[in-house]
């Protein structure tokens, strides 16, 4: 009996953490009706996102309370991972066959491994990326002052033309100004922030002006201004942050696994239950999966966006028409999706004690697997369908006896389980919602 009681929780735990990813899988399947198999990847990222955190501000700490700002890290780089993802792989190919932003899921996701293996140890790489996030924040601050519509499908590149001028303007004056001289000192420092914003002003403001006939709408000078002061402020405390903080950490390379800080609680001596062992990091997933479902069906049931993400999954069109603004909605999908993956990259870790650039590969298709078994678009479904599965690679790893039990054979009783229900009952085990659209 203590032996079932075992297989049983291990069980548990391991289908807790597959029904935190296939949550994410789940509820952008169930409003684009996309399955993105580069989730995996975002789940992997939240792991080194995690780790991350640790490594800048508590390398050799211990604490409990590291925990949660961990996770905050973790959440932040799944996040930014998955809305990435979204706004520049899959929106533009909304419309598109099927068949295109499934290869495309799939390219990401071998990209953003590669990314890690090659890159996580070289931080240099960070200089580009805070770069063109400073561009992007004084784009969105030129175009808060300037109140003004963007997005005209027609027209929208040249509206946009004056912002990105001037933000990107700015920014130039400032990495040219680095390269001559990366130290300097408060007073130069100020003047390079001055000198930047009235350049990216100007360029801006002759953008704008060789724009202006093709242009919907004309950008104010004030919000050019805006734009270019914001980009440089950012490039420089991108710097600083750089600097100070960033370069003076000992990456670890990931083309090995990399060890997961160890957490007082939540790690170390496991608990005996009479003749069940219970580890610690095992309580978190299983809670942290209990919190989160509670979560997220209060936020899909009882909140004025939760309404929306059903409206979108049953008609986006008269959703549209009905005022609902369906990228929103899409975005916040993705984001959902990615911070219920962030937490079990962080379970993953405080699991087995390291992380690799590979972790999210084949956790994306036990999730996806998951998912399909509970019914691909139902929620519930999918938490219900991630504990089945890992109850039953446990259990087929205990009590399937001879030569295809054991360990070994996991994970080719956790695919035959998916090509038995695809074949005979590809609904699922709860069905998804099918929905008749006009």
């Amino acid at each position: 009996m203590d032996q079932f009681l075992q297989q049983l929780v291990n069980g548990l735990t391991l289908g807790s953490l597959y029904a935190l990813i296939a949550v994410g899988y789940t509820v952008v399947y169930g409003i684009v009706q996309l399955i993105n198999f580069a989730h995996g990847e975002v789940f992997m990222i939240g792991a080194f996102g995690a780790l991350t955190t640790y490594l800048l501000f508590f390398n050799g700490e211990t604490s409990v309370w590291i925990l949660p700002v961990m996770i905050v890290g973790a959440m932040i780089a799944s996040v930014g991972t998955a809305v990435a993802m979204e706004r520049v792989a899959y929106r533009p190919l909304r419309n598109a066959p099927r068949l295109a932003p499934l290869i495309t899921a799939i390219g990401i996701s071998v990209f953003l491994q590669e990314f890690v293996r090659l890159f996580y140890d070289q931080p240099q790489w960070t200089v580009v990326v805070l770069t063109g996030l400073a561009i992007g924040v004084g784009y969105l601050i030129g175009g808060r002052v300037a109140k003004i519509d963007l997005n005209h499908p027609i027209s929208k590149w040249f509206d946009r033309a004056p912002l990105l001028g001037a933000a990107g303007g700015a920014v130039a004056v400032w990495v040219a100004v680095r390269l001559v001289d990366p130290d300097l000192n408060a007073l130069l420092i100020v003047g390079v922030v001055v000198l930047g914003a009235l350049v990216g002003t100007a360029i801006g403001w002759l953008a704008g002006a060789a724009v202006r006939r093709r242009a919907r709408s004309q950008t104010p000078v004030p919000a050019i201004a805006a734009a270019a002061a914001g980009a440089v402020v950012i490039a420089e405390v991108s710097w600083v942050l750089y600097a100070k903080l960033i370069s003076n950490v000992d990456w670890p390379s990931a083309k090995l696994r990399i060890p997961f800080p160890q957490i007082d609680v939540v790690s170390g001596t496991a608990l005996q239950v009479g003749g069940v062992t219970i580890q610690r990091s095992a309580i978190f997933t299983i809670g942290a999966l209990a919190v989160c479902s509670v979560l997220l069906w209060f936020f899909v049931n009882r909140t004025r966006m939760g309404r929306g993400m059903q409206a979108v999954s049953q008609d986006p069109d008269t959703a549209r028409l009905m005022g609902i603004n369906v990228d929103r909605i899409i975005v916040v999908a993705f984001a959902l999706g990615a911070v219920l993956a962030a937490i079990a990259g962080v379970s993953q870790g405080l699991q087995n004690t390291n992380i690799e650039f590979r972790m999210g590969f084949l956790a994306g298709l036990k999730a996806f697997t998951a998912a399909v078994l509970g019914g691909i678009g139902n929620i519930f479904g999918a938490v219900v369908g991630g504990l089945v599965l890992g109850v039953i690679e446990a259990m087929a790893t205990q009590y399937i006896p001879g030569q295809f039990g054991g360990s070994t054979w996991k994970d080719v009783w956790a695919f035959v389980i998916l090509i038995l229900v695809l074949v005979f009952r590809p609904q699922g085990l709860l069905g998804a919602r099918v929905v008749d659209r006009a």
